[in-house]
């Protein structure tokens, strides 16, 4: 059985590489503002066409109406908050790119770090919590309809893509 949770944990794990990165080009703009700008404006391609492009569509249109339609499920508002983060994310994104179009980079930064531990504090609930839950909630045909349905999603946005993607950090 293919199961989605691990096409979830994998790209949980992708996202996260993005952490050093982050911490090493901390204050970059003061000797390097262009490599500072480069290196941000990669961050917030991969965020938005990865983390949220095939990550957070996954979950929106897969995983959390699984979740929410099974009988068992109580727990609504815990979906509730986990799309509401996902709004967050998008913002934080505008208001980086926004930040570097200014030339506001020590602004663009901090928010790039707000940005990145919330992410990981969403994460980090998603792996504990959500898919946990998801495990124990669905059949093992369910799984796997939502497995093929994630590779749908990939198809659609493009393998290739999301293969590049994923060697951004190695």
């Amino acid at each position: 059985m293919k199961n989605p949770l691990d096409v979830m944990y994998h790209e949980h794990e992708i996202i996260q590489k993005t952490k050093k990165i982050i911490q090493e080009i901390n204050n970059l703009w003061t000797k390097n503002e262009q490599e500072y700008r480069e290196v941000v404006t990669k961050l917030v391609l991969f965020f938005s066409e990865y983390a949220d492009g095939y990550h957070h569509r996954k979950e929106e249109e897969v995983l959390f109406p699984a979740i929410k339609s099974h009988p068992d499920f109580i727990l609504q508002e815990i979906i509730d908050e986990f799309e509401q983060h996902h709004e967050d994310f998008r913002t934080y994104a505008s208001e980086i790119k926004e930040l570097l179009e200014e030339n506001e980079f020590e602004k663009s930064y901090k928010v790039l770090n707000d940005y990145l531990n919330d992410l990981l504090d969403h994460i980090a609930a998603e792996n504990e919590e959500l898919f946990v839950l998801a495990d124990s909630l669905l059949d093992d045909n369910q799984k796997e309809s939502l497995y093929f349905r994630f590779m749908d999603i990939d198809r659609e946005i493009g393998e290739d893509n999301k293969t590049n993607f994923e060697k951004y950090w190695v």
